[in-house]
């Protein structure tokens, strides 16, 4: 019998998906909607030959549900640059549509049951070039079920999403499909696949080394003036001594913590080093860094060692887009003319992963965003480094849920590599995370702190650290298999076909 759905009733139906997605994101504790929220997708995309135009709108309201906070952000711009925001969040929302756009068309060419790679996919591809933003991720809704989220050591943040898909389809089966019994069953099993592995997989962690994080909680609105630089500097030493009195290994400090090139002052470089020479402690800290040999500005990290000049340094690899860096106007500087202001970052993008040598072992550092890229942790830990340091400073998202979900993007780096993970955040969160994506200690929001604790061992590798991202290529293969044997057992493919509506 033909079923006619009107467009409003398709719109409020995506429109209701696209907001119980956002709330399966953190800080919200609704994770349980993310096994739900595509199932009205999936009914509007079985009704209409307008895939692709569905598949955008949900994924436009799922962008919009989940970073409506980017219009909110405290950021000192000049009026014609937040003009400019505000329009490029909206673009932005329209921007993460169109992967749900090709979603849509995938599952009108090949059947429901190729949506899970297909997402695994476009995921994969949210990676790629200075535009990449791979926030939104299904795999991110499971950071706080550390059962749930061992998977990602084998197929990365990317096979935790497709998992995410799966349940939302064999749930729709279940609703829609008339013979219930083997989505039940298949409903079933991938549960407890999924939780069997996570609870035989992770183990109690054996200690390694003390950390002390200091979080000095300054405002980004308060870096100017000599008098507020001064403050902050004595309230830095201070906290540092604090932390010192617990005999850590190891001291953290965020992002661009020291406010000054510290390799070149003659000020606070010195006073930090005495600092450091006094206490016989390593420091990590994030830092503005002038590099001679190319004369170029970076966003970077250093490692400050007693009685040792600063050699070990890291530059930013992946800058944030149209923040720190306008995409792509290093290649076509007319970029920077045609929508740059004078307020938009122009930072330089560095060339090296670097693996700092500390007392403690080999580390490497992400910078703020950095820390959302499975690629770039997992090049870091390849190439030897046994822990990542999370510097960042949170404090422009305030207490939006932006910075709940920026601290747990992070989370998921400890997963795929299976190594442990310390964060330094300016104004918060700072945690300790094990290799198993459990956080041990963190802080909480604006508030000057000293988190201390201990750091457990790494693991052996991972599949996906050894890997990498060539476990994608196995969702491709699948996908691909899929293809063919719909074309040749279509009747009996499960969510391999239509259900028989006339399609408006």
């Amino acid at each position: 019998m033909p079923i006619r759905v009107s467009n409003w009733r398709r719109i409020g139906l995506l429109f209701f998906a696209g907001a119980g997605l956002g709330l399966a994101f953190a800080p919200f504790p609704f994770r349980f909607l993310a096994f739900f929220a595509l199932v009205p997708l999936f009914w509007v995309l079985e009704r209409s030959r307008r895939s692709f135009l569905w598949g955008w709108i949900f994924g436009f309201f799922a962008a919009m549900f989940h970073l409506w906070w980017l219009w909110f952000l405290v950021v000192p711009v000049e009026p014609v640059t937040r003009f400019l925001l505000n329009i490029g969040v909206v673009l932005l929302f329209g921007y993460l549509g169109l992967y749900w756009g090709v979603v849509g068309v995938a599952v009108r060419r090949f059947g429901l049951w190729s949506a899970p790679f297909v997402v695994a996919l476009l995921e994969f591809l949210k990676t790629r070039g200075q535009i990449g933003f791979p926030w939104d991720f299904l795999g991110y809704t499971m950071t706080s079920w550390p059962v749930f989220i061992q998977i990602a050591s084998v197929g990365g943040v990317y096979l935790l999403s497709l998992w995410v898909v799966l349940v939302n389809l064999l749930i729709y089966g279940l609703l829609f499909r008339p013979r219930r019994r083997p989505y039940l069953a298949g409903l079933v099993a991938v549960f407890l696949i999924v939780a069997g592995f996570g609870l035989v997989r992770m183990r109690p962690c054996r200690h390694w080394f003390n950390v002390a994080v200091v979080q000095p909680n300054v405002s980004p609105l308060d870096k100017g003036d000599l008098n507020s630089r001064q403050r902050i500097q004595e309230d830095l030493f201070r906290l540092s001594r604090q932390a010192a009195e617990g005999k850590p290994a190891l001291l953290i400090f965020p992002e661009t913590a020291t406010l000054v090139d510290i390799t070149h002052s003659t000020e606070m470089g010195p006073m930090l080093q005495r600092l450091v020479d006094s206490l016989d402690l390593e420091i990590f800290t994030g830092t503005p860094v002038y590099d001679d040999s190319h004369r170029s500005w970076h966003n970077g990290a250093v490692l400050v060692r007693p009685r040792q000049p600063i050699t070990q340094r890291y530059y930013k690899l992946r800058l944030v887009p149209f923040s720190e860096k306008i995409p792509y106007s290093d290649e076509l500087p007319v970029i920077r003319k045609l929508i740059g202001t004078a307020d938009m970052g122009n930072w330089d993008r560095g060339w090296e992963y670097t693996v700092f040598q500390s007392r403690v072992g080999l580390l490497s550092g992400l910078i703020c965003y950095e820390a959302i890229f499975p690629d770039l942790a997992r090049e870091f830990v390849h190439r030897g480094a046994r822990l990542l340091v999370v510097v960042t400073n949170d404090g422009w998202f305030g207490r939006l849920p932006g910075a709940y979900q920026h601290a747990e993007l992070a989370v998921m780096r400890t997963v795929e590599n299976g190594v442990p993970m310390v964060r330094s955040a300016n104004n918060g969160i700072s945690f300790i995370v094990d290799p198993y994506g459990r956080v041990l200690k963190q802080t909480r929001l604006f508030e000057q702190t000293v988190l201390s604790g201990s750091v457990p061992q790494p693991l052996g590798p991972t599949v996906y650290r050894i890997l990498g991202d060539r476990v994608v290529l196995f969702y491709l293969l699948a996908l691909i298999v899929g293809i063919f044997a719909r074309r040749r057992f279509s009747a009996d493919l499960p969510l391999g076909r239509r259900a028989g509506y006339r399609l408006r």
